[in-house]
């Protein structure tokens, strides 16, 4: 049954100059999908809908055709290498973090307070490894419809930016945890605890949590709804379904506060610690400079006291040998030469 060709036939062809609204019939069987189990769900076609990004040749297509047209294809076309290199990702992330984990609670050497800042990164990066990356398959593999309901896309849509945004704010509070060690010794002794590591993480997560909850709220479920037709089935996806202009504005908002300001922050304090270990490389320089000097200085005193030395022992020879020979010569019975000869 043609809807176009109806129309026009009720008409006498007289419709066709006007094609901006459609006139529909109410009807509870579909075009092109005539079977009474796949037929989307009917709506009253009044007329009073405009068609949106759809057309009024979409009425004779299937249910597949509508959506093969609007979603595309179930499956993405690269998903075979793509889904080898996640494989990939999954398997080294997942024992790299796993043995960070590992390591850092069993031993209790290791839990200081930079490596409870490592152990929650690694904690970050194996949810998205065991939660998010499988979802993220399945969605390639295949596209819709999103099977885990409005719940599941808040919690996919949750987890993503949340793991996201807490990995920042670990770095940039691991940087000022490093920058303070490093030019502020004595502080990072008496704060850097491991007490105030557990709350600087817990308020880090919680932090993160809360600044995902815009971004989550913006997305949901969203089924393709066709003019005078309705509901296409199986035709749910999670995305956007919210104002364009506010996720741009929260994508703004969060690009300033979670990338521009901490990545500033981490350029700033680790010039702070260049500059600091440079000033003390110039200063043990200069002192081995120094020691090096007063080294010099004191060797050649120690060759000047040897020469003195060295002199007097000659002197001394002399004069022994002096002495020995006036003894011979009065042994003897000699005339020592008087000043004149």
């Amino acid at each position: 049954m043609n809807y176009q060709g109806s129309l026009s036939d009720v008409s006498g062809g007289s419709l066709s100059s006007v094609p901006q609204t459609p006139l529909c019939f109410n009807c509870s069987i579909l075009t092109g999908d005539m079977s009474p189990t796949e037929a989307g769900s009917p709506v009253p076609c009044n007329g009073s809908r405009a068609w949106g990004v759809f057309g009024p040749e979409d009425l004779n297509l299937t249910d597949e055709e509508l959506r093969l047209k609007y979603r595309g294809p179930r499956q993405t076309e690269l998903f075979v290498p793509i889904c080898a290199t996640y494989l990939l990702i999954f398997v080294v992330g997942a024992v790299g973090n796993g043995l960070t984990c590992t390591v850092i609670l069993r031993h209790k050497a290791m839990r200081t307070p930079t490596n409870y800042y490592l152990l929650s990164l690694a904690v970050s990066d194996l949810l998205v490894l065991l939660v998010g990356l499988p979802l993220e398959l399945y969605e390639m593999w295949h596209n819709y419809p999103f099977l885990l309901g409005a719940g599941g896309c808040y919690f996919r849509t949750l987890l993503f930016e949340t793991v996201c945004l807490a990995s920042v704010l670990n770095v940039t509070a691991l940087s000022v945890e490093r920058y303070v060690a490093v030019v502020h010794p004595l502080q990072a002794r008496s704060t850097m605890t491991r007490v105030h590591v557990r709350r600087v993480l817990g308020a880090i997560w919680g932090l993160a949590v809360l600044c995902s909850l815009p971004n989550a709220s913006l997305h949901g479920i969203q089924h393709l709804e066709v003019p005078c037709r309705g509901t296409v089935p199986h035709s749910a996806v999670c995305t956007l379904v919210r104002s364009r202009a506010l996720y741009n504005l929260v994508v703004q908002i969060t690009t300033l506060f979670f990338f521009c300001l901490p990545m500033a922050t981490i350029s700033v304090l680790y010039l702070l610690i260049g500059l600091r270990l440079q000033r003390e490389r110039l200063l043990l320089l200069r002192q081995e400079a120094r020691g090096r000097a007063k080294s010099s200085e004191s060797r050649r005193f120690q060759r000047l006291q040897d020469q003195g030395r060295t002199q007097v022992t000659k002197m001394l020879c002399k004069c022994c040998g002096w002495e020995e020979g006036l003894s011979q010569a009065l042994g003897k019975g000699l005339e020592l030469p008087g000043p004149g000869g």
